[in-house]
């Protein structure tokens, strides 16, 4: 496999999932249909948090033109269309990697992830129901809403200073239409600065797989970054919906006041996805833009909000233009990763981890074209 190619996927695949509604299996999908009504509760709203202020567009670069596509782009196409084979390791290997006494939590969901099967998942669920990196995989699963509350419950226990886990749990309390508990738990998550998706362990988690596999470092790193699973993505999404239905009822019963709070709320979640710290990809800031217009879109388009510091309208705007500046991102990707050097594309691979993709495509834009080789 041509490694070079690799690098763009989870570009591509962002722009795939925000412009067609539709992702690969591996990669839930953040564009669930609409949630259903939830009804409005009582609650104080004066313990929320202020959100952070708002992000300001991402500049954009000119893109030069795409080269006639090789072997490699062709590759990538396969895995946009579905079929994940690249990213898969066979399980014979697997197996035996893990008769080698790879029995831990993080092994298992790497396992998972490089195409073992949900079967590793449900091992690592018997073996360490505690761990919050494997109750955080454990979203993905449909087995129930009593095991699924189960399993938020104890993730809850497990992690109480991450407010990921609070968003989680709210959005299963609104789905399952208890919506003060939703309320308390959307309060909860506001008021907590951490927020993990576990990302960066389960990144490096699979590189250390696809090199146990015998691949090279910049393909294994390139692998491991294509092969992330994304559960928490699609109930984000959900969740904003859930907001949104809220403050529609809100202003339905005349408290505008609650469904601008809820609108604060709300944006804060999408600055988590999308501009925090802990927001390291594409994807994920796709997601964010996508909550940030859900939520604002119920609201007055032409007042100004004290927590917005301008008006929803004005907003939008900026939203719209760092969504064009994504799809600018991915072209960009797409043509250095053709000419970029093994040496190059490890240190891409590693800022990725470390400071997230758009900090890593900002590293690449300064050193073009002085690392665009043959």
């Amino acid at each position: 496999m041509k490694v070079r190619a690799c690098l763009v996927v989870a570009a591509m695949i962002a722009l795939a999932l925000f412009l067609s509604r539709t992702i690969h299996p591996r990669h839930p999908s953040a564009l669930e249909t609409t949630a259903a009504p939830v009804q409005p509760a009582s609650i104080d709203f004066n313990a929320a948090r202020e959100v952070s202020p708002p992000l300001g567009a991402i500049p954009s670069n000119p893109v030069p033109m795409e080269p006639p596509r090789t072997a490699a782009t062709n590759w990538l196409e396969r895995l946009l269309a579905g079929d994940g084979e690249e990213t898969r390791l066979p399980r014979a290997f697997i197996d035996r990697w893990l008769a080698s006494g790879r029995t831990n939590a993080e092994d298992l969901l790497a396992a998972r992830q490089a195409g073992g099967g949900i079967e590793f998942l449900h091992m690592a669920l018997t073996n360490f129901p505690n761990d919050p990196r494997v109750l955080f995989a454990a979203i993905a699963l449909e087995d129930g809403p009593e095991a699924k509350r189960q399993r938020l419950d104890r993730f809850k226990a497990a992690a109480p200073d991450n407010g990921l886990v609070d968003y989680l749990s709210a959005r299963d309390h609104f789905k399952n239409g208890r919506s003060e508990e939703g309320l308390a738990d959307l309060m909860s998550a506001n008021s907590k600065k951490g927020f993990d998706d576990y990302g960066l362990d389960a990144v490096q988690n699979a590189e250390d797989l696809y090199l146990q596999s015998g691949k090279g470092p910049a393909e294994a790193k390139a692998l491991a970054t294509s092969s992330a699973l994304l559960p928490q993505l699609a109930q984000m999404k959900g969740l904003a919906q859930d907001i949104a239905s809220l403050q529609r009822q809100y202003l339905d019963a005349g408290d505008p006041a609650s469904a601008e709070r809820l609108g604060q709320m709300g944006v804060q979640l999408g600055y988590q996805l999308s501009g925090a710290a802990g927001a390291r990809s594409l994807i994920s800031d796709l997601v964010g833009i996508a909550v940030e217009r859900i939520v604002l879109n119920p609201l007055d388009a032409d007042r100004s909000y004290d927590f917005l510091q301008e008006t929803p309208r004005e907003r939008m705007a900026q939203l719209t233009a760092r969504r064009t500046a994504a799809k600018e991102d991915v072209q960009f990707i797409n043509q250095w990763a053709r000419g970029a050097s093994d040496a190059t594309l490890i240190s891409y691979f590693d800022r990725v981890k470390i400071y997230g993709e758009s900090k890593a495509m900002e590293w690449i834009r300064q050193r073009q074209p002085a690392d665009l080789g043959p």
